[in-house]
């Protein structure tokens, strides 16, 4: 069965929905995952201590503003997948996801290790541009580390918030006091 997409402006191409088999078991999967995620900052929310004032209600309340958003979000995610009305999805590029994760992986050891924010953020930065297609690596990682250290200057020198500090941001700290 195919249906006209019209996302594109009004191109009207022609795309085959996933209408074969049963249900959409992956559309389920997700809508269990968008379930999991509300009901977990749901919890996370109730351990907020209350702080009120002279309003009804005080910043507690957005935990469970942004549950009850993956809540509508998961029914939706239900109600398509048993419609089956998601548009057909790609194969997964295993290599990608690969380095996605062995980014967020390299962020944490780097930044565990002590080799501080720039390091680390700029590390992430250029695997997971590498993962989504950007070559040299090399040249990724070095722009990551040139944004990580703009950022860690405007957050840490401007904005006084503390972030973890490695052998660059030791000497970048010195220059600026």
């Amino acid at each position: 069965m195919s249906q006209i997409d019209d996302r594109n402006g009004g191109a009207g191409e022609r795309r085959p929905l996933v209408n074969s088999g049963a249900r959409d078991l992956g559309g389920l999967a997700i809508a269990v995952g968008l379930f999991l995620f509300a009901a977990l900052i749901a919890w996370d929310g109730a351990t907020y201590p209350e702080r009120r004032s002279y309003a009804q209600f005080g910043p507690e309340i957005f935990p469970y503003l942004v549950a009850a958003g993956l809540a509508v979000f998961g029914v939706a995610t239900v109600v398509m997948a048993l419609r089956k009305s998601f548009p057909e999805r790609e194969r997964m590029n295993i290599a990608a996801v690969a380095w996605v994760i062995g980014a967020v992986v390299a962020e944490t050891v780097l930044l565990y290790a002590g080799a501080g924010f720039i390091v680390g953020s700029g590390a992430l930065f250029g695997l997971a541009a590498r993962g989504m297609g950007r070559r040299p690596l090399w040249l990724t990682i070095l722009v990551g580390i040139g944004v990580s250290a703009l950022l860690y200057v405007l957050f840490k020198h401007g904005l006084s918030l503390s972030l973890p500090a490695g052998p660059i941001e030791r000497v970048i700290d010195g220059a600026l006091r």
